[in-house]
């Protein structure tokens, strides 16, 4: 029987419409079937060597009738799809299929084999044990001279592999790897997009940044592994209250970022469904979390901007806008949203000015100490405590309020603490050195200098070059640090502790400290926070909390001392309460070096 291809398919060359694979595998393996074709009879190519190609490829080929009923199928074709040769004669190409394309994908196939005589192109099919494979596929159909089907050739090979590896390279360019969410380029490849869709259809959009509220505090006390395991969840809560069609991406540490298309036409619409969504988001994140037997709770910060038909500008500029209405919620209290207004600008530009100017005070000497005095109840001194204080040669004495929060959040913290750190302790060496009595000297140590690995080293480094007494220094750390990773705590306390140096727990009431924790602890003090002094006069609730701050001292056999005593009464009742330490602006407020000299005994008289 003489055998054609379609005619105008075999009136070209095999190389332009064929793959190589498949020229090299073209499995006429009917001895029957003759190639009719003038460049191709010059040569006399006996059929067992079609054989041998056929079933030696490494592509999966089988040869199917008119009716698409599988003649033949190569070692290859079983290897890779699981059936055997006796399972796939009889059937249909059916027998593989996936489910996973549509009519339209295969009456686009059928169009293109009856059109042209072939088809090429990526396909899924379903190995015997039900596990999808990606495979690249190749059918050709084989005619005879009036144009009827013969036969249908098709060769495969599975790419699940390349695919998987595909998949896995995306995953990485476009996803995060904590939360698996979108990560920044992926965002902003789909912020663009539904900018320009804003374009055209006149619908706002809006762009949500999500910042997690002192989240900062969860990594310095629980670890990095309690904080991942939260961003982990927190990303679960996103996505179960956001539509589909929205976007929420991680853009690193606790920031997120969502974005919402197609809302309305109208402005004020828009904000009220971002502001719903907004709300949603906050409860959401609000609920209680249990992480590793730790039970958190935790809020958020959210920033809204709007785009939509006469927004010009790039993405970057939208996420900027965002971020800046985002710290204006964390200024107007946590826990809130806020809509970014133009003014807002101009606040953030002096939050950035203050980070680089802090920058530049370190490296210029412009931080300078105060010191506050502590007394008894018979104001007799017991110490003092050293307070950090920016004095800017242009905008005066800044407040330690207006740049602590910022160098936390920057890390400059670090350098800074050590800073003071040094210049307090180079202070009390020089006191000493004049002979005067100087009972303690208490320096705030933050979180995160605490936290940081060359702290013990640092402490001791500063011990060594001011050569000053150890026994003299105390370091206060705040509350919520203990319960980070206690035994790294315990243990970078023992060690100073052996040197001498002695410690408080500062904001005392405001954190999570338990008993048991503190018995553990080789700390020397309880400072009661402000906070419950102010009105504990008139407040049950905090003057209930000073007196169980001060029996459990008392049981731990430690020092107590209340910070922010302002009035006599205070003073009064907190004595009557037993305490007798106090520190505040009834007693003094805090003092350059220069008034110090003037609370401190006299240099002692040597001979």
């Amino acid at each position: 029987m003489s055998v054609l291809k379609k005619a105008d398919y075999f009136n070209t060359s095999l190389e332009q419409e064929m793959d190589s694979s498949f020229q090299q595998h073209n499995p006429f393996v009917n001895s029957t079937i003759q190639l009719n074709h003038a460049y191709y009879r010059q040569f006399q190519i006996e059929p067992t060597l079609y054989q041998c190609f056929f079933e030696h490829s490494s592509d999966a080929m089988l040869i199917a009738d008119a009716d698409c009923k599988i003649l033949h199928v190569n070692s290859a074709f079983v290897a890779i799809t699981g059936y055997s040769l006796e399972e796939s004669i009889g059937q249909t190409p059916h027998l593989l299929a996936s489910g996973v394309h549509n009519d339209s994908f295969y009456d686009q196939l059928w169009e293109s084999l009856n059109q042209k005589g072939y088809w090429r192109g990526e396909l899924v099919n379903k190995h015997k044990n039900g596990e999808l494979f990606s495979i690249w596929q190749r059918i050709n159909v084989i005619e005879d001279e009036n144009r009827q089907v013969l036969y249908y050739i098709s060769s495969f090979s599975d790419i699940s592999i390349i695919k998987n590896t595909e998949r896995k390279l995306w995953q990485m360019a476009h996803l995060d790897s904590l939360s698996g969410l979108a990560n920044r380029s992926l965002f902003e490849q789909r912020l663009l997009q539904a900018i320009f869709a804003a374009k055209r259809s006149g619908q706002f959009g809006a762009v949500i940044f999500l910042d997690l509220d002192d989240f900062k505090k969860i990594n310095d006390c629980l670890g990095h592994r309690c904080g991942d395991l939260l961003l982990q969840e927190v990303a679960k809560r996103l996505q179960a209250n956001l539509r589909t069609e929205d976007t929420v991406a991680r853009l690193g540490g606790d920031e997120f970022v969502i974005l919402l298309s197609g809302l309305t036409h109208k402005r004020d619409d828009a904000e009220k469904m971002a502001g719903s969504v907004a709300q949603k988001v906050l409860d959401a994140l609000f609920q209680t979390y249990l992480l590793d037997g730790q039970e958190l709770q935790i809020s958020a910060s959210l920033g809204i901007t709007f785009f939509s038909t006469g927004f010009d500008e790039s993405t970057e500029k939208l996420l900027r806008q965002a971020d800046i209405a985002m710290y204006a919620a964390k200024t107007e209290g946590k826990s809130t949203y806020s809509f970014y207004h133009p003014d807002m600008l101009e606040q953030a530009n002096k939050r950035l000015s203050i980070e680089n100017e802090l920058r530049s005070a370190l490296q210029h000497d412009q931080i300078v100490l105060f010191y506050q005095p502590q007394y008894d109840v018979r104001h007799q001194l017991l110490g003092f405590e050293a307070l950090a204080r920016w004095q800017h040669p242009e905008k005066g004495m800044i407040s330690p309020a207006d740049f602590l929060p910022i160098a936390e959040e920057t890390g400059i913290i670090i350098e800074l603490g050590e800073r003071i750190l040094y210049m307090a302790c180079k202070q009390l060496a020089a006191w000493q050195a004049q002979g005067f009595d100087v009972p303690h000297l208490a320096i705030n140590i933050s979180p995160v200098q605490f936290n940081h690995f060359n702290f013990v080293d640092s402490v001791i480094s500063a011990l060594e070059l001011t050569g000053v007494n150890p026994s003299t220094l105390m370091l206060e750390i705040t509350e919520n640090l203990i319960i980070k990773d206690i035994n790294e705590v315990i243990e970078k306390m023992r060690l100073l502790k052996q040197r001498g140096i002695r410690f408080s727990i500062d904001d005392f009431g405001t954190g999570y400290s338990s008993l048991a924790y503190l018995q553990r602890m080789p700390i020397n003090q309880l400072k009661i926070d402000r906070s419950f002094i102010q009105d504990i006069i008139h407040n049950e609730n905090d003057a209930a909390i000073v007196n169980a701050i001060i029996a459990m001292a008392c049981s731990l056999k430690l020092d107590i001392i209340a910070e922010g005593v302002e009035t006599s009464e205070q003073v009064t009742y907190l004595a009557d309460c037993g305490c007798n330490a106090f520190q505040g602006y009834w007693f003094s407020r805090p003092l350059p070096e220069a008034e110090v000299l003037s609370k401190l005994n006299k240099p002692k008289n040597r001979s």
